[in-house]
């Protein structure tokens, strides 16, 4: 146990003494070492600075383009929503449109029948005038003298 503790302490020794020779050569001025060691050790500092910072930068963006792609997905699900509430209401105009092309249609041929049956009416009252304007033409004579009398009567309801 002893040999132990000796090497411990031998160890022990030359660290602590190891550090005590750095700490003497880093205090005497003009070493070029000592210099290089200054320039790489700041060198060191500010890539190590430099790099911090582009990673954070690089985290906030990563965190700006997550928030963009949700809200992109939360806009695109909006559209999609608007566009089938469209659609929906299109559906409904059509069909709204369809029933009243329908009606119109019906209008249509009830319209025609209407028109064929004044149509058949107007042929038979031409018919009738016809008729009727033969028969007064061919009225007897004393007919004919009997509404000259009323003509000459009645000046104002002349020409029936």
């Amino acid at each position: 146990m002893s040999v132990l503790i000796r090497f411990l302490t031998s160890l022990w020794a030359l660290v602590v003494g190891a550090a005590a020779d750095a700490l003497r050569w880093l205090g005497k001025p003009g070493s070029k070492v000592k210099l290089v060691c200054a320039v790489l050790a700041f060198g060191c500092l500010v890539s190590g600075l430099t790099a911090w910072e582009k990673e954070q930068k690089i985290r906030d963006l990563n965190a700006q383009v997550i928030k963009v792609q949700a809200d992109w997905k939360a806009d695109a699900a909006r559209l999609q929503a608007d566009v089938d509430t469209r659609d929906k209401r299109l559906a409904e105009v059509a069909i709204a449109l369809r029933a009243e092309a329908e009606k119109l249609e019906a209008l249509k041929a009830e319209s025609a029948a209407a028109l064929q049956s004044l149509a058949g009416k107007i042929e038979a009252s031409e018919k009738e005038a016809s008729t009727w304007r033969g028969r007064y033409e061919q009225r007897p004579d004393t007919c004919k003298a009997a509404l000259e009398l009323l003509d000459s009567a009645c000046p104002a309801l002349k020409g029936y």
